[in-house]
Order: structure tokens, then C-alpha cells, then sequence
């Protein structure tokens, strides 16, 4: 009998975020530093100041939880708090010099460690697993898009 397409790739996303998470585990160990830090600093990939508010979004967590973060981040070096020149009620985060390097070593060691496991998938194959990622990407933005409203009202 064949399987149902729609849980099939149901299974296999399941099953990739299950492997993408164990990966993920086992690299912010290699740093040194906790997923929730990473998740944060990741953040700074393209810019080196960011808003509490902003991350909160960007993160998908309360404010609070950010502070959290944000002061363990603030006790290693990486970042510190500076009142928004803009608007004195708001709080930006921004990278230190320390921190610019941890982002840095983050992308090195991130690209290297997927270099590793795109090599054992078939060089002829690279390509269209590329393309494939890019289209799941696209669709999960339409449709976060799309549900994003239901989100923000729950």
C-alpha cells in the first residue's frame, strides 16, 4: 500500500528537525555556550544592535525571556544594553568586540560542520536538495504568512 504523501513528508520533516536539533545540541556544546544563546546570537548574523523588542519577535519568546538571555550573554562579554538613542524607553542589544568574534566562530564552525554533512550526500544529488530546501522554504513562508494573523490573535 502506498503511503500517504502528506504524512510522509510530515514524518520526514518531523524527523529532520529531530536531527537538526540533536545537531544543533551537539554544536553549541563545541562553543560552548547554551541553544538559547545561540538562537540569540544568530540574530546578529547581519547586524550588531538589535532591540529587546525586536529579538522578542525574532525569537518568538516574551521579553522576559530575552532579558534572561541577553543578561547571561551580558555576564560572558558578548553583548551589552544601551538605551535607544531614538527613543529613551527602548533598550538595544549590541555586540561587543567579543561578541562580533563568538558570531563569527558561530557561522565558521556552523558552515564547516554542514560542509561535513553535505558531502555525504551525493555530489550529482547536491544541487536539487538545495532547490528542494529553498521551495520548502518559500512555502513555509507563504503559509506562515498566511497563519501568521491566527498566531498573533491565540
Amino acid at each position: 500500500m502506498k503511503k500517504d504523501p502528506y504524512k510522509h513528508i510530515a514524518e520526514l520533516i518531523f524527523n529532520l528537525r529531530q536531527k537538526c536539533n540533536l545537531k544543533d545540541v551537539l554544536f553549541v556544546r563545541m562553543i560552548g555556550i547554551t541553544q538559547s544563546e545561540y538562537n540569540c546570537l544568530v540574530q546578529f548574523y547581519d547586524q550588531e544592535r538589535m532591540g529587546v523588542k525586536e529579538l522578542s519577535e525574532r525569537l518568538g519568546i516574551t521579553p522576559g525571556g530575552v532579558t534572561r538571555i541577553i543578561t547571561s550573554l551580558e555576564n560572558k562579554g558578548y553583548v551589552e544594553r544601551r538605551i535607544a538613542p531614538d527613543d529613551r524607553r527602548n533598550i538595544n542589544v549590541i555586540l561587543t568586540k567579543q561578541g562580533k568574534k563568538i558570531v563569527e566562530r558561530i557561522r565558521k564552525v556552523s558552515a564547516e560542520i554542514h560542509e561535513e554533512i553535505f558531502k555525504r550526500i551525493d555530489a550529482d544529488s547536491r544541487d536539487e536538495v538545495v532547490k528542494a530546501i529553498q521551495q520548502l522554504l518559500n512555502a513555509l513562508d507563504l503559509w506562515l504568512k498566511e497563519h501568521g494573523q491566527e498566531l498573533e490573535e491565540s
